[in-house]
């Protein structure tokens, strides 16, 4: 397995100080910034698997980034891909990313993120109520300074959520002739109230299909198994939601016991109190004491 990564640990250090001096990168195998250099260290057929985490949203070009691991992928070989969710990240307040304006940036072939892209990341993320002047200079020497160090940061170029993405795919199979199989995929909201991710998970396809046939089949694909893992989420869901009721019905139960217990103890303190009373020349002389140890007894 070889890791690859734009900058060396100490570039990465200085340039992400906000995560502390204690915070260690990793050692890559190869150095390659994706956007210009790509996969081309890496030969055709010749990885099992590859693994793009959080990968494809700080590209330039995330189509020919898909077409690179295609290259290098054997038959048979698979890619995961895992990318933020816009919806649940500080992407909340952007647009996604249009196909055609993935696709211009593949035919022109695009090998560094723009500046208007970096614009529109700054103010679609900077907080609502605070001046954009904070965040990007009105001066010229400024504003350019501080957009070189956004793209040296790699700031999300793209964003999605995980319906938006899979068209992506499809015009990658459908148009381009990359002969992905959908295998399996992640859904943000499988993770819990923190996930703030969604995957897919693909194959690089063995069988020689016409492009359109296969593009079909891979919707066919996602689209049954989004509809049948859908539908097992929301029965998982109303199954805790029945346990927590139960849990709840249970609780109150326990209180309705322990209430009747407390009951039961407080009667039978009056009825040693009677009892006692009853052998008093009181209750035997008393016709109001004797009526009321009747009632009390039924």
């Amino acid at each position: 397995m070889r890791y690859v990564d734009r900058w060396e640990p100490e570039d990465n250090t200085r340039l992400f100080p906000e995560l502390g001096e204690g915070t260690v990168f990793p050692q890559p195998d190869i150095i390659a910034n994706l956007d210009s250099d790509r996969l081309q260290a890496l030969d055709n057929d010749s990885e099992d698997f590859v693994i793009a985490s959080h990968v494809l949203e700080h590209l330039a070009n995330p189509i020919a980034m898909i077409a690179e691991v295609y290259r290098v992928l054997r038959p048979g070989g698979v890619l995961l891909i895992l990318l933020p969710d816009r919806h649940v990240t500080f992407d909340r307040f952007r647009e996604p990313t249009a196909l055609d304006h993935l696709i211009a940036e593949f035919e022109d072939d695009v090998r560094e993120v723009d500046d208007s892209h970096i614009v529109e990341f700054i103010r679609a993320t900077a907080p609502r109520d605070a001046p954009l002047s904070e965040f990007l200079s009105d001066d010229p020497e400024e504003r350019r300074r501080q957009i070189r160090v956004h793209r040296d940061r790699s700031i999300h170029a793209h964003c999605w959520d995980q319906d938006e993405f899979i068209p992506v795919v499809t015009f990658c199979i459908g148009q381009l002739g990359q002969r992905w199989e959908f295998v399996d995929a992640l859904l943000t909201q499988e993770g819990g109230d923190d996930s703030i991710e969604f995957g897919i998970l693909l194959r690089k396809s063995i069988i020689a299909l016409q492009p359109d046939v296969m593009a079909e089949r891979f919707d066919l694909a996602w689209n049954s198994w989004r509809e049948v893992h859908t539908r097992h989420m929301d029965e998982q869901l109303q199954l805790r939601l029945l346990e927590a009721k139960s849990e709840s019905i249970g609780a109150q139960f326990q209180e309705l016991v322990a209430q009747v217990e407390l009951k039961n103890q407080q009667v039978g303190v009056v009825q040693g109190e009677l009892a006692a009373l009853q052998r008093t020349k009181t209750f035997r002389y008393t016709e109001f004491g004797r009526r009321a140890y009747s009632r009390f007894t039924r």
